[in-house]
């Protein structure tokens, strides 16, 4: 009798569709999704600390690693965004990160644009510097400048080679910038403090 009714209970645990899963483990598997698995340091999880970061959500660290502090900050964003508040990265969230990120970029492309404009206008007065003809830093300028801030780009060739664009990321890594290996507007900014 005993195990007739267990065998019961297991037929309708089983028909029923008894599918029990728990919700952050959907979370994970939607998370996977969007940003690929982060169980090892993953590139857009950099991205979305730096991101975070910027826009004032401590992750305590950029390093590509989604540890306790980036999920409370991922779930501090959310909410901030009317966004269901689960410290996990689903479509939303990013699309989110994504267009304030992009809309943080064009307005300091915007602004460094303005800024080449003023340079370019004070360059034909004498004693007046401007790094190149268009005010944008060459190729020597930005490895002499990683390599007055103690990253090694290699040979002062005015070559963006792999070396350079790995000493650029490195660079970015320490400042908490977005790390694409580019010399950007912001990346600039806190490297020419090192040209020498």
């Amino acid at each position: 009798m005993k195990r007739s009714y267990v065998f019961v209970l297991l037929v309708l645990f089983f028909t029923c569709g008894c599918n029990i899963v728990p919700k952050s483990v959907q979370y994970q598997k939607e998370e996977e999704k969007v940003i690929g698995s982060v169980d090892t340091i993953n590139p857009l999880v950099e991205e979305i600390q730096v991101a975070l970061d910027n826009l004032g959500y401590e992750t305590d660290a950029t390093d590509g690693r989604m540890g306790q502090k980036t999920r409370e900050a991922i779930k501090e964003f959310q909410e901030s965004m009317g966004i269901k508040s689960t410290g996990y990265v689903n479509q939303k969230t990013w699309r989110q990160i994504e267009d304030i990120r992009r809309a943080s970029e064009e307005k300091e492309t915007k602004e460094f644009a303005g800024k080449i404009k003023v340079r370019s206008a004070y360059s034909e007065i004498p004693g007046a510097v401007a790094s190149s003809d268009t005010g944008k830093p060459t190729e020597k300028e930005i490895q002499k400048a990683l390599k007055g801030a103690g990253f090694d780009p290699g040979a002062v060739d005015g070559k963006m080679g792999p070396r350079t664009q790995q000493a650029i990321k490195e660079f970015q890594r320490t400042k908490g910038l977005k790390i694409d290996g580019k010399v950007g507007p912001k990346t600039w900014a806190e490297l020419k403090k090192y040209l020498k």
